[in-house]
């Protein structure tokens, strides 16, 4: 048995990664309870996977018996002194869990050096959170490893795509729209294509405190070939209607979204973040479906864009993308990883 604990109740990263790792552990056929706060919408996916146990429990509630230990949740507490692992997903509380699991392990999903100088396990997501840590802490005394997100693998199929019936090309970004996410570095991009009578379109969903920000600069610099459009449901929907993934982010720890996209059959034009990096390498970078430009580059990124006009080369990169994603970043390796580190 495994068991996982966050505060955190919101769609992201450490939600995707409790599905993930839930789906991983299965194919090794350990059960994994979670212990997470009752309205995390990531529950209603949980709640069907046939090897995960659920604790849900109102997050004020969860703060307070972090604090006491669990000592008035019993049930919990024999849990993590039984688990084989337990895998802590916010640094905040590592310390808390560390006084009370048999086996705990801090995952770094930030990339940042924060609560890592402990003496148990460290998982980072990428390399370079890795050697953050080390170059921070170089006498750091816990055992560390780097295990990459993995994602739920499958058949390509580009039938219905935009490659189909449009010679408009259509770039796809998606996030939060804050500060680090980089997209006014995608608009000044649009501003630079619009500029050179470029047929294209640049789909930008999301929402967040710059929303008012970005609308006032597109509308700005006049453009017609960008728009916001807000949250959407089913971004893999909106894929199938793309025919470029662009991800201008200034901080990416490891970037979940990039490796959707590689999934729906979408090449990748990326900033080089810790997660870009990790997924495509530093050298021959479009063998592995992506193209990377340096970070605040928008003429770098609307050269990448005006590079992917060719069909063929953005096929073949797209075909890379899928494949690279597929045999290196899959839940078998995923398993393996978590196996080595549950049997450390």
């Amino acid at each position: 048995m495994v068991t996982s604990i966050t505060l955190d109740n919101k769609l992201g990263g450490i939600a995707s990664s409790l599905v993930s790792y839930s789906k991983a552990l299965h194919i090794k056929g350990i059960k994994h309870h979670i212990i997470l706060p009752k309205d995390a919408p990531i529950i209603k996916e949980l709640v069907h996977l046939p090897n995960v146990t659920l604790f849900c429990i109102s997050k004020t509630v969860l703060k307070c018996h972090l604090l006491s230990g669990f000592i008035f949740l019993k049930s919990i507490r024999s849990n993590l002194l039984r688990s084989k692992l337990t895998l802590v997903h916010n640094a905040k509380i590592f310390s808390s869990i560390a006084k009370v699991a048999k086996r705990p392990a801090l995952i770094n999903h930030s990339g940042k050096t924060n609560g890592t100088n402990h003496s148990y396990i460290n998982i980072f997501i990428t390399q370079a959170g890795k050697r953050r840590h080390f170059l921070t802490y170089p006498n750091s005394t816990a055992t560390s490893y780097v295990i990459n997100h993995g994602f739920e693998t499958h058949p390509l199929n580009l039938t219905g795509t935009k490659e189909d019936h449009s010679n408009i090309l259509t770039i796809i970004s998606a996030g939060r729209l804050v500060l680090k996410k980089g997209f006014i570095d995608l608009i000044k991009a649009a501003k630079i294509l619009e500029d050179k009578n470029v047929a294209l379109e640049i789909k930008i969903f999301g929402d967040g405190e710059l929303k008012d920000t970005l609308t006032s600069a597109i509308n700005d610099l006049q453009l017609k070939n960008v728009k916001l459009m807000g949250w959407t449901d089913n971004l893999h929907r909106e894929f199938s209607r793309g025919n470029i993934f662009c991800i201008p982010s200034h901080i990416e720890p490891f970037g979940l979204i990039i490796g959707e996209a590689m999934l729906a059959g979408l090449p990748v034009i990326s900033t080089k973040t810790d997660g870009a990096l990790e997924i495509f390498g530093n050298e021959n970078t479009e063998q592995r479906g992506g193209i990377l430009v340096e970070i605040s580059a928008p003429e770098a990124i609307a050269e990448a864009i005006m590079s992917l006009m060719d069909k063929e080369k953005r096929a073949a990169i797209a075909n890379s993308a899928f494949e690279h994603i597929n045999q290196n970043f899959n839940l078998d390796r995923l398993a393996d990883d978590l196996k080595k580190v549950i049997d450390g």
